[in-house]
Protein backbone atom coordinates (compact mmCIF):
# COMPACT_ATOMS: atom_id res chain seq x y z
CA UNK A 1 0.00 0.00 0.00
CA UNK A 2 3.00 2.32 0.12
CA UNK A 3 2.56 3.09 -3.56
CA UNK A 4 -1.04 4.23 -3.12
CA UNK A 5 -0.18 6.42 -0.14
CA UNK A 6 2.65 8.14 -1.96
CA UNK A 7 0.67 8.74 -5.13
CA UNK A 8 -2.39 10.89 -5.77
CA UNK A 9 -4.95 9.10 -7.93
CA UNK A 10 -7.26 11.21 -10.07
CA UNK A 11 -10.42 9.86 -11.64
CA UNK A 12 -12.91 11.37 -14.03
CA UNK A 13 -16.08 9.65 -15.15
CA UNK A 14 -18.07 10.41 -18.28
CA UNK A 15 -20.72 8.64 -20.26
CA UNK A 16 -20.68 8.09 -23.99
CA UNK A 17 -23.89 6.45 -25.14
CA UNK A 18 -24.12 3.11 -23.37
CA UNK A 19 -20.47 3.18 -22.30
CA UNK A 20 -19.07 4.46 -19.06
CA UNK A 21 -15.55 5.83 -19.50
CA UNK A 22 -13.29 6.16 -16.48
CA UNK A 23 -9.99 8.01 -16.86
CA UNK A 24 -7.42 7.37 -14.15
CA UNK A 25 -4.11 9.16 -13.82
CA UNK A 26 -1.52 9.27 -11.08
CA UNK A 27 0.58 12.15 -9.82
CA UNK A 28 3.71 11.48 -7.77
CA UNK A 29 3.86 12.71 -4.20
CA UNK A 30 5.06 16.29 -3.97
CA UNK A 31 3.69 17.22 -7.40
CA UNK A 32 1.49 20.29 -7.75
CA UNK A 33 -1.95 19.68 -6.36
CA UNK A 34 -5.09 21.77 -5.85
CA UNK A 35 -7.91 23.23 -7.91
CA UNK A 36 -5.59 24.82 -10.49
CA UNK A 37 -3.43 21.75 -11.14
CA UNK A 38 -5.68 19.14 -12.71
CA UNK A 39 -4.25 15.87 -13.99
CA UNK A 40 -3.82 15.61 -17.74
CA UNK A 41 -5.43 12.31 -18.70
CA UNK A 42 -3.85 12.48 -22.14
CA UNK A 43 -0.36 11.83 -20.76
CA UNK A 44 1.13 8.38 -21.43
CA UNK A 45 0.92 7.20 -17.80
CA UNK A 46 -2.83 7.86 -17.60
CA UNK A 47 -5.05 4.80 -17.87
CA UNK A 48 -8.46 4.95 -19.53
CA UNK A 49 -10.88 2.17 -18.89
CA UNK A 50 -14.06 1.85 -20.97
CA UNK A 51 -16.87 -0.20 -19.51
CA UNK A 52 -19.93 -1.05 -21.58
CA UNK A 53 -23.13 -0.83 -19.55
CA UNK A 54 -25.78 -3.30 -20.67
CA UNK A 55 -28.84 -4.97 -19.27
CA UNK A 56 -28.46 -8.50 -17.95
CA UNK A 57 -31.66 -10.29 -18.91
CA UNK A 58 -32.47 -13.23 -16.70
CA UNK A 59 -29.71 -12.61 -14.18
CA UNK A 60 -27.50 -10.22 -12.31
CA UNK A 61 -24.22 -8.75 -13.58
CA UNK A 62 -22.42 -11.06 -11.16
CA UNK A 63 -23.90 -14.13 -12.84
CA UNK A 64 -23.31 -12.74 -16.34
CA UNK A 65 -19.64 -11.91 -15.60
CA UNK A 66 -18.76 -15.29 -14.07
CA UNK A 67 -15.65 -16.68 -15.80
CA UNK A 68 -15.39 -20.12 -17.36
CA UNK A 69 -14.19 -23.17 -15.42
CA UNK A 70 -10.90 -22.58 -13.63
CA UNK A 71 -11.78 -18.95 -13.08
CA UNK A 72 -12.63 -18.92 -9.38
CA UNK A 73 -11.47 -15.75 -7.67
CA UNK A 74 -11.31 -16.72 -3.99
CA UNK A 75 -9.65 -19.79 -2.49
CA UNK A 76 -11.00 -19.21 1.02
CA UNK A 77 -11.70 -16.60 3.69
CA UNK A 78 -11.22 -16.61 7.44
CA UNK A 79 -11.76 -14.27 10.35
CA UNK A 80 -8.46 -13.56 12.08
CA UNK A 81 -7.79 -11.90 15.45
CA UNK A 82 -7.20 -8.16 15.40
CA UNK A 83 -6.92 -5.86 18.43
CA UNK A 84 -9.27 -3.35 16.76
CA UNK A 85 -12.10 -5.75 15.89
CA UNK A 86 -13.00 -8.30 13.24
CA UNK A 87 -10.68 -8.75 10.24
CA UNK A 88 -11.49 -10.99 7.30
CA UNK A 89 -8.51 -12.46 5.45
CA UNK A 90 -9.43 -13.13 1.81
CA UNK A 91 -7.11 -15.56 0.05
CA UNK A 92 -7.45 -15.05 -3.72
CA UNK A 93 -6.77 -17.76 -6.26
CA UNK A 94 -4.02 -17.20 -8.83
CA UNK A 95 -6.77 -16.32 -11.29
CA UNK A 96 -8.23 -13.72 -8.91
CA UNK A 97 -4.82 -12.32 -8.06
CA UNK A 98 -3.11 -12.23 -11.47
CA UNK A 99 -5.46 -12.89 -14.39
CA UNK A 100 -8.99 -11.73 -13.63
CA UNK A 101 -9.87 -8.29 -15.02
CA UNK A 102 -10.59 -5.73 -12.30
CA UNK A 103 -14.04 -5.29 -13.85
CA UNK A 104 -14.98 -8.72 -12.50
CA UNK A 105 -14.68 -7.56 -8.87
CA UNK A 106 -18.44 -7.99 -8.29
CA UNK A 107 -18.27 -11.69 -9.18
CA UNK A 108 -15.28 -12.05 -6.86
CA UNK A 109 -17.15 -10.24 -4.07
CA UNK A 110 -20.07 -12.63 -4.58
CA UNK A 111 -17.67 -15.49 -3.87
CA UNK A 112 -16.48 -13.78 -0.68
CA UNK A 113 -20.01 -13.23 0.62
CA UNK A 114 -21.03 -16.78 -0.33
CA UNK A 115 -18.14 -18.06 1.81
CA UNK A 116 -18.75 -15.54 4.62
CA UNK A 117 -22.17 -13.82 4.58
CA UNK A 118 -21.24 -11.69 7.65
CA UNK A 119 -18.78 -9.80 5.42
CA UNK A 120 -21.55 -8.31 3.28
CA UNK A 121 -21.28 -4.66 4.34
CA UNK A 122 -20.67 -1.65 2.06
CA UNK A 123 -17.37 -0.69 3.70
CA UNK A 124 -16.07 -4.27 3.48
CA UNK A 125 -17.09 -4.38 -0.19
CA UNK A 126 -15.27 -1.07 -0.81
CA UNK A 127 -12.08 -2.38 0.83
CA UNK A 128 -12.29 -5.55 -1.27
CA UNK A 129 -12.85 -3.63 -4.51
CA UNK A 130 -9.88 -1.39 -3.67
CA UNK A 131 -7.71 -4.49 -3.23
CA UNK A 132 -8.85 -5.84 -6.61
CA UNK A 133 -8.37 -2.49 -8.37
CA UNK A 134 -5.09 -1.39 -6.79
CA UNK A 135 -3.56 -3.47 -3.99
CA UNK A 136 -3.11 -6.61 -6.06
CA UNK A 137 -0.99 -4.52 -8.45
CA UNK A 138 0.98 -2.73 -5.71
CA UNK A 139 1.58 -5.95 -3.72
CA UNK A 140 0.82 -8.86 -6.07
CA UNK A 141 2.19 -11.57 -3.77
CA UNK A 142 0.58 -10.43 -0.52
CA UNK A 143 -0.80 -13.67 0.96
CA UNK A 144 -4.23 -12.31 1.84
CA UNK A 145 -6.33 -9.23 1.30
CA UNK A 146 -7.40 -8.07 4.74
CA UNK A 147 -10.79 -6.44 5.17
CA UNK A 148 -11.47 -4.84 8.53
CA UNK A 149 -15.01 -4.73 9.85
CA UNK A 150 -14.07 -1.87 12.22
CA UNK A 151 -13.02 0.53 9.43
CA UNK A 152 -15.25 3.53 8.74
CA UNK A 153 -17.79 3.37 5.91
CA UNK A 154 -16.57 6.36 3.87
CA UNK A 155 -17.42 5.20 0.33
CA UNK A 156 -15.26 3.73 -2.41
CA UNK A 157 -13.19 6.73 -3.56
CA UNK A 158 -12.19 7.84 -0.04
CA UNK A 159 -11.28 4.19 0.64
CA UNK A 160 -8.97 4.24 -2.39
CA UNK A 161 -7.42 7.54 -1.33
CA UNK A 162 -6.71 6.00 2.09
CA UNK A 163 -4.78 3.10 0.53
CA UNK A 164 -7.75 0.72 0.99
CA UNK A 165 -7.65 1.33 4.78
CA UNK A 166 -9.84 4.34 5.66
Amino acid sequence: MRTLRSTAIHMSIATAGAALVVAVSATAAGAAMGPFSRPDTSVPDAHVIAVRVTAWPGGSPVEAERPAAGGRYVENVEWVPDPHGRRLAVYPTDHGRYQAPAGEWEAAWAEVTALEPDADHPHMRDQFRCHVDFARIAEPDKPSWNLEMWRDDVGYFPTVMAGCNP
